[in-house]
């Protein structure tokens, strides 16, 4: 943590790196030129998608660049394979004098790019650009934007919009349709003598791969019939709405595998995001976690509402969770491993993941759908999917083609093709009347990447951010730590809060 003040101290003695010709400190209210460059400039956008992830982007760029050709280029660069690294880049090259013109990320990392005082930031505020008579937003365009994540651009340190959104993401349920359906050890060794059963067991679990994101299809609606028919009575279940019926569920499938002694490895709820599991439920029971209000501006420490109470007796409830062996955890798992291993490879029954993943939650073994993340209280979902922001380069044109081509990005059908690229929500509102929209989500009932936009179309009302500051990227990775700090290192739960609250403290500072 020390390392991050240090670098704070290092981004104020290195403004004059960063711009061109040493300009000084940033200027972070600047305005867009009317006229255009006389040669062209590059513009370096920083990002760090895998290749089958930047087709529409691509395709994005090349366009910008033939409607622009000779005054202004997009250079898509990729210095990382993740958000974190990517962030650890940017930081990196901060401190030697180099910054992209914008990089895509996440706002808890902006905030550190704009340092503890606006004079330092090495970010532009970007109200005049939003506001410029000709190539800014008019107020119908901006009221276009799905407002949750617009507004998420103004909830920093400091006033005003610091960052745009580019395509937005959150959590869900991905479950085992076939295991819920019945096709599970279960009933294969309750009913391993029947023919009938076995016939429709075999047909449903050996089909071959139908689906374009890799599921299985087979005809698992026919096995839950026979297996609710009160003549029979297998094991199926149904997929739970809120916290209490996932934990019952949990309890009640272990419950169940023990009762046909089948003892091999098994959690029946995951959870990838320990962060986004505590942050989520905080929200939903109304717990405090963190502010960003005038107090906390003038005394950093007043940024951390999460040692009390009510969040510790939630820490411990997971806990508990997590040594009945009914739930698991990444950082339960030693911090490498994501639930969605365990999922994939049968060991787990339904597992929350973002939506941005769906990749890595689907199986050659079972058919996969999706539900809504359980909820406890207010119904509140995450909300994820990257923010981009500009950086000051000390040139107007690059600045103003930056602009420019974020505009390009954030069109209606750009940003609808872009978003269902990658599983994704599109950031425009006229993005869900475009045909593209349409007719993804027509397919949905196909394969995961067109359930997907289906399902969060109808969740985006419940989604929420949490506030922006020097230090809410530390707190967020020290509070999903804390059931690290609990259930792997043996720390004591005052204890684990005392470490997570010390480091953000630290941070923040």
């Amino acid at each position: 943590m020390k390392k991050k003040n240090l670098l704070i101290v290092a981004l104020s003695s290195l403004m004059s790196l960063v711009s061109c010709g040493g300009a000084g400190a940033t200027v972070v209210d600047q305005t867009l030129p009317e006229d255009d460059p006389t040669s062209e400039v590059t513009i370096n956008f920083w990002h760090c998608l895998g290749h089958e992830k930047t087709k529409n982007l691509t395709s994005i760029v090349n366009a910008f660049n033939t409607q622009y050709a000779g005054k202004y280029k997009v250079v898509l660069t990729h210095p990382a394979g993740d958000y974190d690294a990517l962030h650890s880049v940017v930081k990196t090259k901060i401190s030697s004098g180099e910054v992209p013109a914008l990089t895509m990320g996440y706002p808890d990392s902006f905030s550190e790019y704009m340092t503890s005082r606006i004079e330092d930031s090495f970010l532009l505020r970007l109200d005049n650009f939003i506001k410029d008579e000709k190539f800014g937003y008019s107020q119908q365009e901006i009221n276009d934007f799905v407002q949750g994540y617009y507004n998420e651009g103004t909830n920093y340190q400091f006033d005003g919009t610091w960052s745009m959104p580019m395509y937005k993401s959150t959590e869900v349920v991905y479950y085992n349709y076939s295991y819920f359906s019945g096709v599970n050890p279960l009933n294969a060794k309750k009913y391993e003598s029947n023919t009938e059963f076995m016939q429709l067991y075999n047909t449903a679990n050996g089909r071959t791969l139908e689906n374009d994101d890799g599921t299985l299809s087979g005809d698992l609606e026919a096995v839950r019939a026979w297996l609710t028919n009160p003549a029979h009575e297998g094991y199926v279940y149904d997929v739970p709405e809120t916290w209490d019926q996932a934990i019952a569920l949990a309890r009640q499938m272990k419950a169940d595998r023990a009762e046909m002694e089948i003892t091999d490895e098994f959690y029946p709820f995951g959870y990838d995001s320990d962060a986004n599991l505590l942050i989520s439920q905080m929200a939903q029971r109304g717990i405090e976690y963190t502010v960003n209000d005038e107090e906390s501006k003038t005394n950093p420490r007043k940024h951390f509402k999460f040692v009390n109470d009510d969040a510790k007796a939630l820490v411990n409830e997971i806990i508990g969770y997590l040594n009945e062996r009914i739930m698991i955890t990444k950082n339960s798992l030693g911090g490498s491993t994501y639930t969605n291993t365990y999922f994939n490879e049968g060991k787990c029954a339904f597992t929350v993941g973002s939506t941005g993943g769906s990749s890595y939650n689907i199986s050659s073994n079972f058919a996969v759908k999706l539900a809504p993340v359980p909820y406890k209280g207010v119904r509140k979902y995450i909300q994820q999917g990257p923010s981009i922001c500009f950086f000051d380069v000390g040139n107007k044109y690059i600045h103003k083609g930056a602009w420019l081509f974020y505009k390009a990005l954030a069109d209606s059908s750009n940003n609808a093709k872009l978003a269902l690229e990658n599983s994704y929500d599109p950031i425009r509102t006229s993005s869900y009347s475009t045909p593209e929209y349409g007719s993804w989500i027509a397919n949905e009932g196909q394969g995961l990447k067109y359930d997907i936009p289906a399902m969060t179309a109808r969740l985006k009302e419940y989604y929420m951010t949490s506030p922006v500051f020097i230090g809410s990227s530390t707190a967020r990775t020290e509070i999903g730590m804390i059931i690290n700090y609990i259930y792997a290192s043996k720390y004591s739960t005052d204890a684990a809060f005392s470490k997570a609250y010390d480091a953000c403290v630290t941070a923040a500072k």
